[in-house]
């Protein structure tokens, strides 16, 4: 306990309110004392258990429509999309067949470049 909490025994007017505040909080705290209070609390527990209780699957019954209405919307747009990138594709086909063929100097391989080694090698053994 620190020490601001703890009481000096020259405060005597502090044990005394401390003493009023402990009777009223236990006053506040305590259990009812009448019969009409237990006997309420107990027709609300026993009318509680009487009642048919919900289960989980009850509750996913509100979830239902909206459930089904967004499958619903995502399995048209997965739809859509399929068919869209199947359209693309196919034309993208099309168009790769039907495309002139370029020009045969724009298709041309450029010659690799050797490095000196290899054109060392190349050289010498061609020279004789």
């Amino acid at each position: 306990m620190s020490d601001h909490l703890k009481l000096h025994p020259t405060d005597g007017g502090d044990e005394r309110r401390d003493d009023e505040i402990v009777r009223g909080l236990r006053r506040l705290y305590a259990a009812p004392t009448g019969d009409d209070y237990w006997r309420g609390l107990e027709a609300r527990i026993l009318s509680r258990l009487t009642t048919p209780t919900i289960a989980w699957w009850d509750e996913l019954d509100r979830w239902m429509r909206p459930a089904l209405a967004a499958a619903a919307v995502v399995l048209l747009a997965a739809g859509v999309a399929v068919v869209r990138a199947h359209q693309v594709q196919h034309d993208v086909a099309y168009e790769s067949i039907l495309a002139p063929t370029p020009h045969p100097v724009e298709t041309a391989v450029r010659p690799v470049l050797q490095e000196p080694r290899e054109a060392t090698f190349r050289y010498l053994m061609t020279s004789r």
